[in-house]
This record gives C-alpha cells, sequence and structure tokens, in this order.
C-alpha cells in the first residue's frame, strides 16, 4: 500500500497521448469547473488523472492488531497493515477483506469504517477496523513477516506510511473511548 507520496511516473505532465486515438493531449481549462485537464487535441476526449482507491484493515484479535512489515517498495522493511488497491467493480468493503486474506492468509469480518485518508498525489486509503473469524496467519509475496502487536507495542518509528501511522492513532484513541479498552 502507497500513501503520502506521489507515484514517480504517474503525473499531468508525463500523461502526454490520448488512450483513444493516440493524439497528443493539451492542457485546456474544462467546464463545468474550468479545472485544466489533459484533452486530447484530435477527439477531445477528456483524460481526468484521479486517484486510486487502497482498501486496508486493521485486524484485531485479543487486544491486539496484526502488522505486515513489507517486503516491496515502497516501504521495504516498514511496518503497515493488511490493505491494497481496489479492483474495477469491485467494492471497497470486499477488498478490504481480500487483501486481508492475500496479505496474512487470514479470513476477517469487518467491524467499522475507522476513517479514510487522503493526502495530495497519492491514493485514497479507506481503513476498517475488523476481527479474525478463519484462516491461517501466512505470509506472502509482499510481506515478510505478521506480528500481533498490542497498543504499547506499536513499533512508531519503523511504520511505513502517513497513513499506517494515522490510523493507528485512530484505532489507539477509538479503543479508549471502549469500555475496558
Amino acid at each position: 500500500m502507497s500513501d503520502g507520496h506521489p507515484h514517480p511516473f504517474l503525473g499531468p505532465s508525463t500523461i502526454r497521448f490520448c488512450p483513444l486515438c493516440g493524439a497528443l493531449l493539451v492542457l485546456e481549462r474544462v467546464p463545468p469547473d474550468h479545472r485544466e485537464q489533459q484533452v486530447c487535441s484530435r477527439c477531445r476526449f477528456v483524460y481526468y488523472l484521479n486517484p486510486k482507491v487502497v482498501a486496508a484493515t486493521i485486524p484485531e484479535q485479543d487486544g491486539k492488531v496484526l502488522l505486515t512489515r513489507r517486503s516491496i517498495n515502497p516501504g521495504r522493511g516498514l511496518w503497515t497493515f493488511p490493505g491494497g488497491f481496489v479492483d474495477f467493480g469491485e467494492a471497497v468493503t470486499d477488498a478490504a477483506a481480500r487483501e486481508t486474506f492475500e496479505e496474512t492468509g487470514l479470513k476477517v469480518d469487518l467491524t467499522g469504517l475507522l476513517n479514510v485518508y487522503t493526502y495530495p498525489a497519492a491514493p485514497v486509503i479507506i481503513v476498517y477496523t475488523a476481527r479474525v473469524v478463519g484462516g491461517t496467519l501466512t505470509t506472502c509475496d509482499e510481506n515478510d513477516a505478521l506480528e500481533w502487536v498490542s497498543a504499547s507495542q506499536i513499533p512508531w518509528d519503523v511504520l511505513a506510511f502517513q497513513s499506517t501511522r494515522e490510523a493507528l492513532r485512530d484505532w489507539l484513541a477509538t479503543r479508549e473511548k471502549k469500555p475496558g479498552g
């Protein structure tokens, strides 16, 4: 999962040709808001460069959360929670459960929307709390370690992304509000 950092090769200045007809794209102000967009100089197709959506979970079990250590960039060697891009035609909630299973081997039920995290030139990250309902804890190609940690064990100095830090702070705040939390 990536956030807080612009994608190294995607941006309005790097998209130069129309995906429909191949003609040159040019910046023009487009109604109704008259914001500058890439417009095809031939067929007039407007190429809107919109953020991707990431769905993630903070799996909870016995008062602990599951963290994954990334084995790929961005964030190689740093800790986060399971998550990834929502596929076209997929519900965000389904993507959150799917990504959690793919990255951890665990089946989860979503227990609530924690928050939505958004940063300029980065994906929109939608994070849910979740409880484990099955599966076997297993690493995948994207991580090399999985660890259940209590609130006091969260490795703040080696978290992968700004959204990881903010979501874990939000998770801690919701726990403090719960009776016995």
